[in-house]
């Protein structure tokens, strides 16, 4: 049973499984900030690693995950202004 940790080292490592977990969440309509639903969650997407604190760690990541990925798919789309030159003659 792998422990889920607050670094920057598992986070890059595991990347994959939390968009997973946070894809889950959505579609199942689960709070991201419960631990009760986070619980569930793991229960459904990895049921060997599923304990209290694994569920209180993703709990507390998902949110930090669901902005970053919001704030990149914003910036992905956003539309860039085209400024002209001005020519002087």
């Amino acid at each position: 049973m792998a422990a889920y940790e607050l670094s920057k080292e598992w986070i890059a490592k595991n990347y994959i499984r939390l968009k997973e977990a946070y894809n889950t969440a959505t579609v199942h309509n689960l709070d991201i900030t419960s631990s009760e639903d986070m619980l569930r969650l793991l229960n459904i997407i990895d049921p060997i690693n599923a304990t209290d604190n694994n569920a209180i760690i993703l709990s507390k990541l998902l949110p930090l995950f669901s902005y970053s990925l919001k704030r990149e798919i914003m910036n992905k789309y956003k539309q860039k202004r085209k400024i002209q030159k001005k020519i002087i003659n």
